[in-house]
């Protein structure tokens, strides 16, 4: 896992120590242990995860933690078409979660899924307003990846999603 060299106070949504957080939280979790059992065996069960039309240009970078400025200048990219777009990886298998944090790129890591929604869709989705299945099936969340495989460990999704909004944290460009 990767270490995070500060005190998130409070813990914020999306940055480095959510994610590390999650990710802890996966791998200790006994019903996503039980769900997610097999999932990743003799397939790369690894995701991306792409928060898309993130609102920087709305935020108030100054009033933010030094980290999380260093964070949005280093994982967050402008783009052409979605706006500004982070990611960040994790890994899982057979009910665990070995590795979960930003990355820069796609490219810095190999992944059998990439899960892609703008960042309202991200927020209703750790607020439970929407669920992660109900998003994939409305087109809400757009998935590279095998839909069937998701489907059939829709438990284990469930339960990613319920660990996610256990975390309590704020939304980064509500609180700046």
């Amino acid at each position: 896992m990767v270490d995070v060299d500060y005190d998130p106070d409070p813990m914020l949504f999306p940055s480095q120590a959510w994610f590390v957080e999650y990710g802890t939280r996966v791998d200790e979790d006994e019903e996503y242990q039980e769900a997610s059992e097999g999932w990743g065996v003799d397939f790369d069960g690894d995701f991306i995860f792409e928060m898309t039309d993130m609102p920087i240009d709305e935020m108030d970078i100054d009033a933010m933690p030094e980290y999380l400025q260093d964070e949005l200048e280093t994982y967050v990219t402008e783009t052409s078409d979605r706006g500004y777009v982070g990611q960040a990886y994790i890994a899982l298998e057979d009910g665990g979660c070995s590795e979960c944090y930003l990355i820069e790129s796609e490219d810095a890591v190999e992944n059998g899924f990439y899960l892609s929604a703008d960042t309202d869709t991200w927020k209703a989705l750790l607020r439970q307003e929407l669920g992660v299945i109900d998003g994939l099936m409305g087109g809400d969340f757009e998935l590279d990846g095998d839909m069937q495989k998701v489907l059939q460990y829709s438990d284990a999704a469930v339960q990613l999603t319920e660990v996610a909004s256990s975390i309590d944290a704020e939304f980064a460009d509500e609180k700046f």
